[in-house]
C-alpha cells in the first residue's frame, strides 16, 4: 500500500477487518477488561437487532444473552464479582520463553564452515546488532508480540545520535499495513496515532525498496484527513530534519528496511487475498475459553464474597436514617437483611447464613480449561504446571508429554530463522552506510542458529550425556558443548584440558603383554 490520498478511510480495506481481531487479541493481551466488555457488549447488542414489518427492531434484553461472559452487562447499582485472569498474556510470554529464554547466536560463516568465527571486524558488527543482550530482549519482545497479533516486522533503526550501530526493532501486527507480492513482503506502512483533543494525527512510515517515506495526517478517528508538515506535532518533528524534499530518506540499498515475520500460517483468513499471509495468533480459536476462565475465577471469587457469614435480623434492628429516610446497614458489619416481621423485634430469633465456597469444583474447572488453552495452542500441559491429574509418571512419560512444546518450538522456529537472517543482514549493510569503516557491509546472508532445547532440565542433560558415554556415541568436547551451550571455543577447550588433568591415565587393553614391568628391567626383590 503506498503512501494513501489525503481524506481517506482508515483503516483501508481489507486491513479494517483484520484490525478487528487484532483488536480483540491485543484485549486480551493487556487484560483491558474495559475494551472486552464494550467489543462483546456491542456484538451483543448486534445480534440481538431484528426485523419486524420492515423496520429494524432492538431486542429487549440488549447484551442479556452475550455469548461472552464479558458482553453481559451488569445492572445498576450492582456489585458483581468480574475478574480478569492473565492467561493470554502468560500465554504469549510462554511462546515467547519457549523460542528465546535461551537466545539464538548470529554468526556469518564461510561455506563448509561449522565453528563460530570471532575475527573480523563484520562479525563483531553483527554480534552489536543480533548478539548482545539488548538484542536478546528485542527477540524476546518479538516473540510475546507475534504470539499474541500473528506477527511481527522486524525493522531496522538507526540513528547516529542515538547508537552507534544499526539495531533491529520489532513491530507488532497492529501498527503495519503490509504488502504482499507472491507471500512476501514488498513493501509496508508503519503507523502512529497521537490524539490531540478531537484531531487525530497519524504518521506513516512508508518502507520501499530503496527508501523509507515519512508522512503526517491530521483526521479523524475514521478518516486519514489532510497531509500536514512533520513538524507541527512534536512527535515528528525529528523526522522533518531527516527527510530529503520528497519526505524520503534514501536508504542507499536495494532492499528493504523491514521483515515480515509471522507467527504460524494463517487458517482462517487463507481464501481472502491479501490476509492469508499475514499468520495466525496463538489465542486463536481461544477467546471462549479465556473468557469462561474468567467467568469460572469470577464466581469462584463470588462464593468466597458470599461465603462470609451474614445474620439476618429484624429490621428494627437496623440503623434508622430519620423521617423519610428509611433504614440501612453497613456490609461490613455482616448485616445480610431486615425482616417486616410483627411483635417485639427482642422475640424474634436471629438467624444466619453461609453458604459453601466451591473451592474444588472451581479448581477442577479452570485447571480443565488451562489445559484446554495449553492443547490448542501446542504447549505441553505440564508448562504451566502439573494440571493433567495424574500421580507420579515415568521419565518416559514426562518426556513423551513435553514433546508438544518442543514440536511448537521447532515450528516457530522456522519462520523465526528466516526472518532474523534477513533482518540481520539488511542491517548489517544499511551499518556499513552509515558507519563507515566499522566493518559492516553487504555480506552473504548469516546462519541462525538457535539452542537444541530452550532452557534443558540439568537433571535430564546428564542423564542424557550418561547414556551417550556409556555407549561410546560422544567425545568428551561435545559433551563440555553439551553441557555449557553458552561458551566459546577457547573456554571449551580449556575445560577438556582440565578434565583430562584430572583423570587418570587408562592404559591402552590392546598393548598389554602380561608384563608388569614396561621397562623390561627384572626387579631384584621379586627373585627372592
Amino acid at each position: 500500500m503506498p503512501i494513501p490520498d489525503q481524506n481517506t478511510a482508515w483503516l483501508p480495506a481489507p486491513w479494517d477487518y483484520a484490525y478487528r481481531s487484532f483488536a480483540e487479541n491485543d484485549a486480551w493481551y493487556t487484560g483491558d477488561t474495559a475494551a472486552l466488555a464494550k467489543m462483546y457488549g456491542r456484538e451483543s447488542a448486534t445480534r440481538s437487532t431484528h426485523v419486524r414489518n420492515g423496520q429494524q427492531m432492538q431486542g429487549g434484553l440488549v447484551g442479556a444473552a452475550s455469548r461472552m461472559f464479558w458482553g453481559r452487562p451488569v445492572p445498576a447499582n450492582e456489585n458483581r464479582a468480574r475478574l480478569h485472569v492473565p492467561a493470554p498474556a502468560d500465554l504469549a510470554a510462554l511462546a515467547s520463553d519457549l523460542v528465546f529464554a535461551e537466545p539464538p547466536e548470529v554468526r556469518l560463516e564461510s561455506p563448509g564452515e561449522t565453528k563460530l568465527r570471532r575475527d573480523g571486524k563484520a562479525q563483531t558488527r553483527l554480534d552489536l546488532i543480533a548478539n548482545g543482550d539488548e538484542a536478546h530482549a528485542m527477540f524476546n519482545q518479538m516473540g510475546e508480540l507475534k504470539s499474541a497479533l500473528g506477527a511481527v516486522a522486524l525493522v531496522v533503526r538507526w540513528d547516529t545520535a542515538v547508537a552507534e550501530h544499526a539495531w533491529l526493532e520489532p513491530s507488532a501486527a497492529d501498527v503495519i499495513v503490509p504488502t504482499f507480492r507472491s507471500g512476501r513482503m514488498i513493501e509496508c506502512t508503519l503507523w502512529s496515532e497521537y490524539v490531540k483533543g478531537s484531531v487525530y494525527y497519524r504518521h506513516l512510515e512508508h518502507h520501499v525498496i530503496g527508501a523509507i517515506e515519512h508522512a503526517l495526517y491530521a483526521g479523524s478517528e475514521n478518516n486519514l484527513g489532510r497531509r500536514v508538515p512533520l513538524a507541527e506535532i512534536p512527535e515528528t518533528a525529528s523526522y522533518a530534519e531527516l527527510v530529503d524534499s520528497d519526505s524520503r530518506i534514501v536508504t542507499g540499498i536495494d532492499r528493504l528496511t523491514a521483515v515480515y515475520n509471522p507467527n504460524i500460517p494463517t487458517a482462517a483468513w487463507r481464501k481472502k487475498g491479501a490476509l492469508a499471509h499475514t499468520g495466525r495468533s496463538d489465542f486463536a480459536q481461544l477467546h471462549g475459553l479465556f473468557d469462561w476462565l474468567d467467568e469460572t475465577f469470577s464466581s469462584w471469587m463470588r462464593d468466597l464474597r458470599l461465603g462470609a457469614g451474614k445474620i439476618i435480623v429484624p429490621e428494627a434492628a437496623l440503623d434508622f436514617n430519620g423521617i423519610g429516610m428509611g433504614a440501612s446497614f453497613d456490609a461490613g458489619r455482616e448485616i445480610f437483611a431486615g425482616l417486616n416481621a410483627p411483635g417485639d423485634p427482642s422475640k424474634i430469633a436471629f438467624d444466619k447464613v453461609q453458604f459453601n465456597i466451591r473451592v474444588e469444583e472451581h479448581e477442577k474447572t479452570a485447571f480443565g480449561i488451562y489445559r484446554e488453552i495449553l492443547r490448542k495452542a501446542g504447549f505441553a500441559q505440564s508448562a504451566w504446571g502439573d494440571y493433567s491429574g495424574k500421580g507420579q509418571m515415568t521419565a518416559t512419560e514426562v518426556d513423551d508429554r513435553d514433546k508438544a512444546s518442543e514440536r511448537t518450538r521447532d515450528k516457530k522456529i522456522l519462520q523465526d530463522r528466516v526472518a532474523i537472517a534477513r533482518a540481520a543482514s539488511v542491517a548489517l549493510e544499511i551499518d556499513g552506510k552509515v558507519f563507515p569503516g566499522k566493518g559492516g557491509g553487504r555480506f552473504e546472508q548469516p546462519t541462525v542458529v538457535f539452542p537444541d532445547v530452550s532452557q534443558e532440565d540439568p537433571e535430564k542433560l546428564a542423564r542424557t550425556l550418561t547414556l551417550l558415554d556409556a555407549a561410546a556415541a560422544i567425545s568428551l568436547e561435545q559433551k563440555v558443548r553439551r553441557a555449557n551451550p553458552d561458551w566459546e571455543d577457547d573456554q571449551i577447550r580449556a575445560e577438556v584440558a582440565a578434565i583430562r588433568a584430572e583423570r587418570p591415565a587408562v592404559p591402552d587393553p590392546a598393548g598389554f603383554t602380561g608384563d608388569d614391568d614396561p621397562d623390561g628391567v627384572e626387579d631384584p626383590e621379586e627373585t627372592l
